[in-house]
């Protein structure tokens, strides 16, 4: 037991220290020329909350391109409705995607085909801006003197699985990833979230965008490791205040849409995933040891292990989430386990309407 205080502890540490050394978005700076990309595909749910929060957000010299992905249902007249005759905004009707590309991936290399400014943000269509985000993504950008700036933002988790995963993105990146590095060239040291990522247009070219990483289903980790692997300088800020995500609307999404994702952005590997599931196991047994074996050890890693967690749930602006931690950890595992078998076995993966092997 005393063994296990002293892992626990080591986490909390871990945590408290690394999250130190998260950025934060900066004073606004007006970009020169910025181009909003966001692929659309069956976004009803969002669009009227996208468009609203656009419209608040655009600044001087923005302009917003909608790729809308061939959507089987209300998408499109929703986004011809509510962008109306505002010249802020061109819609881009999708193309039927061609073999050898992932839906996402080629949607975003057809926005930055269409888009010519100097700078390309690239959103989901589920999130939402504050008013003063454009101008501050820019200006840590170039506080941070790198050329592609990506980050978590916070999440509404009304589901139960909602609740549990989302917010694990936050956890993996705070007791994982070694955020006073984030800078470092070396594509082992790449993190990204594809919600948020805002590129410059010319070190963009170079890597060859999007169509560099045409089958990634993982698309924000392939396309941070490609300005990596050309020396470039990418970097992780903390936008949570900012920017928040809707992320899932059912449980049966988050579960589909986590499971495509999960082992894929440890580039399918056995070694890594059995490592994240000893980590996550070790979580997940504390508090069983405690109800079972009560003792000043069990009952001191519970609480530091929750205390990590609640640190890292009021850094993301996520409220609530951190209750169901022990929780998390076991639907963690069962999902990554879930998914590491799932590709030992060869099994397709579908999303949004298409099937990826």
């Amino acid at each position: 037991m005393i063994f296990l205080f002293c892992i626990i502890a080591l986490i909390c540490l871990y945590t408290f220290i690394n999250l130190s050394f998260l950025p934060r978005l900066t004073d606004p700076v007006p970009p020169p020329s910025l181009a909003v990309c966001i692929p659309l595909r069956n976004e009803e749910r969002n669009v009227s909350k996208l468009i609203y929060s656009l419209k608040q957000a655009i600044t001087p010299n923005t302009h917003v391109y909608l790729y809308e992905d061939r959507s089987t249902d209300q998408t499109r007249p929703l986004l011809i409705q509510l962008v109306g005759q505002d010249s802020r905004f061109t819609i881009i009707d999708g193309l039927e995607l061609p073999s050898g590309w992932a839906g996402k991936v080629h949607a975003c290399h057809q926005l930055s085909r269409v888009a010519q400014e100097d700078y390309l943000l690239f959103l989901d269509a589920d999130i939402t801006l504050e008013a003063d985000t454009i101008p501050r993504l820019y200006a840590t950008l170039l506080q941070e003197r790198a050329v592609f700036l990506s980050g978590f933002p916070s999440f509404p988790v009304p589901t139960f699985l909602g609740k549990c995963l989302i917010p694990m993105q936050h956890v993996l990146i705070a007791q994982h990833l070694p955020i006073a590095f984030r800078k470092v060239r070396h594509p082992a040291f790449a993190a990204a979230n594809g919600m948020v990522v805002l590129v410059e247009r010319h070190a963009y070219e170079q890597v060859g965008g999007h169509q560099a990483i045409q089958l990634a289903l993982v698309d924000d980790l392939e396309l941070c490791r490609a300005f990596k692997k050309k020396g470039f300088t990418t970097t992780l800020v903390h936008v949570a205040p900012y920017v928040s995500c809707d992320m899932y609307a059912t449980n049966q999404d988050v579960w589909q849409g986590f499971l495509k994702n999960v082992f894929r952005g440890m580039n399918d590997s056995y070694l890594v995933g059995s490592y994240f599931l000893l980590f996550y196991l070790i979580q997940a047994a504390v508090l069983p040891l405690l109800i079972w074996s009560p003792s000043i050890w069990t009952a001191g890693a519970f609480v530091l292990m929750m205390l990590a967690r609640y640190r890292i749930d009021r850094n993301a602006r996520i409220v609530h989430a951190w209750f169901w931690h022990p929780v998390s950890a076991v639907l963690y595992v069962v999902l990554l386990a879930t998914a590491m078998i799932r590709r030992l076995k060869k099994r397709e993966i579908t999303w949004k309407g298409r099937t990826y092997s």
